[in-house]
């Protein structure tokens, strides 16, 4: 017969056996669970304590929010909308993580003092952690750190970086700012220093850098080209003798229209005044100028003269009978003149009319009205043509006057666009003014909600944490040595691997109670 130390594999497992393997190993497990239990406690009695201070911003609706920088505004701008105000908020808690608060509460407090070497903070008191971490954890971390060098400014800017927290709740705008420090003094010193450093940072981020100068070089030059641009037109105005555009032309336009209502009555009287004059020209043409005024019947002396002459003529064609022939020519020719005589004897009559003749009143007044009406006319004429004359003048006058126009709204564009960046830049800088007004009185829409606290209580190391992180080590670490311990204790051996091993015959496999069984061959 041959034994060997064996557990089957095919054994079934149950509670009893959890027991009995762990009172297999009861020495270990109860000499681990103390070990635990003793770090826990050690762990709470004589960890570095921890304390936290806590500050509050409140981030309310100000200039900062509502409105935008002068310099913003000096050129076009488009409209920024905002739901709420998460971005703002944002910015604020980047702001305070930033490394350059950082910097600038370790250049105030100094670093010592961030790094407890005296000043503000005292140094730990030693205990037993901190004996143990001196002796033993410091030399390998500072030869870890040794590889690469920092300064201890720097060393002091990564522990604000590290022990400040920022944070704000959905949709608020406090923002709680929270430092952890080896004393509760420490903490509240640089929570408060980081709310001074960010208050100072917010001021200077919303301020301009350079804006008050520029908009007061900006203003100077823009009220001189105010003051040159209203001179210019002041002369203008001066060499036209006009006080204003529309009072001239309104003037001119009041003028140009009386004289095209007195040309067209004009026109119309010259008219009428010209067909008056040829029709009285055409009477005057019809009417005698002079008429008979009285008819008198007196005798015909042209008969009684004519008489004597006939006489005369009988008595010489008498003695020319007498002294020539019938076809004497002056025979004829008194023969010819004696008949002559008789016609013209025959025909005056012994009594004659005779008549008083005198202007006609007709053709008097015609030529009077004529006279006149010429007259008329030719004042008329000269009318028109003054009218013409002056008409020319004020279509001239208005067309220096567009021109007079064209220079004077040159002139007051140029004023007008000087006067409004003038008051624009003015308003600018009145705006600058007031925000450095502001903040050298510390005023921003930063409000401290609630000052740096002074906690007396510790928040690092949790005692409750500790204790249920030392309870649960202690069974995980008691669980894991029976385990290990077992397996490391166990050879586990099939019925074939048996009989491979041996050589022999196997019938069966009896387990003992004991860590071990038994098997027969």
């Amino acid at each position: 017969m041959n034994t060997n130390s064996i557990e089957p594999s095919s054994a079934p497992f149950c509670f009893g056996d959890i027991v009995a393997t762990v009172f297999r190993h009861k020495k270990k497990a109860a000499l681990t669970l103390l070990s635990v239990l003793a770090l826990g406690v050690a762990v709470i009695l004589f960890a570095p304590r921890k304390y936290s201070s806590e500050a509050k911003l409140f981030i309310q609706i100000g200039r900062e929010t509502v409105t935008l920088d002068p310099t913003a505004t000096t050129g076009k701008t488009i409209s920024l909308q905002a739901n709420d105000r998460a971005n703002e908020i944002m910015t604020v808690i980047d702001m305070l993580r930033s490394r350059g608060i950082a910097e600038i509460v370790v250049d105030q407090l100094g670093v010592d003092t961030v790094l407890r070497r005296g000043g503000n903070g005292e140094t730990e008191e030693a205990n037993l952690f901190t004996r143990v971490r001196d002796n033993t954890l410091n030399p390998a971390i500072d030869w870890i750190k040794s590889i690469d060098p920092i300064s201890d400014r720097e060393k002091a800017v990564i522990t604000i970086e590290r022990n400040l927290k920022v944070e704000a709740e959905y949709n608020s705008t406090l923002i709680a700012i929270r430092y952890q420090a080896k004393t509760p003094e420490l903490a509240q010193l640089v929570a408060q220093a980081v709310v001074n450093a960010y208050r100072e940072e917010h001021l200077r981020l919303y301020r301009t850098s350079g804006s008050k100068e520029f908009f007061e070089q900006q203003t100077t030059s823009l009220r001189a080209q105010l003051d040159q641009a209203m001179n210019k037109l002041r002369e203008a105005r001066n060499r036209m003798n006009m006080v204003s555009i529309d009072s001239r032309r309104k003037s001119l336009e009041l003028r140009f229209n009386s004289i095209e209502e007195t040309r067209y009555n004009t026109l119309q009287q010259l008219s009428s005044t010209q067909a008056l004059v040829a029709d009285i020209q055409k009477q005057i043409a019809a009417v005698p100028e002079r008429m008979v005024s009285e008819e008198v019947t007196v005798p015909n002396s042209g008969a009684d003269l004519l008489r004597p002459k006939l006489y005369e003529l009988q008595v010489l064609m008498l003695k020319q009978q007498a002294k020539y022939s019938d076809d004497h020519p002056l025979l004829q020719a008194t023969r010819k003149q004696l008949e002559k005589a008789e016609e013209m004897l025959a025909k005056v009559s012994g009594d004659r009319l005779e008549t008083t003749q005198d202007v006609n009143p007709n053709h008097r007044s015609l030529a009077l009205t004529l006279a006149q009406s010429e007259s008329n006319l030719a004042a008329l004429k000269a009318l028109w043509s003054e009218l013409d004359k002056q008409r020319a003048t004020i279509l001239a006058e208005l067309k220096q006057l567009n021109d007079n126009e064209l220079e004077i709204d040159q002139l007051k564009r140029e004023s007008q666009l000087a006067r409004t960046n003038f008051f624009r830049y003015a308003e600018n800088l009145e705006e600058v003014r007031i925000d450095r007004e502001l903040d050298n009185e510390h005023i921003s829409n930063v409000i401290v909600a609630q000052q740096a606290t002074l906690w007396q209580k510790p928040v690092s190391p949790s005692k409750a944490l500790v204790i249920i992180l030392t309870f649960a080590g202690a069974l995980a670490s008691v669980a894991s040595l029976v385990f290990i311990s077992e397996m490391l204790d166990k050879r586990i051996y099939t019925e074939q691997q048996l009989e491979k091993t041996l050589q022999l015959p196997v019938f069966g496999v009896i387990p003992d109670k004991r860590k071990y069984a038994r098997v027969l061959a």
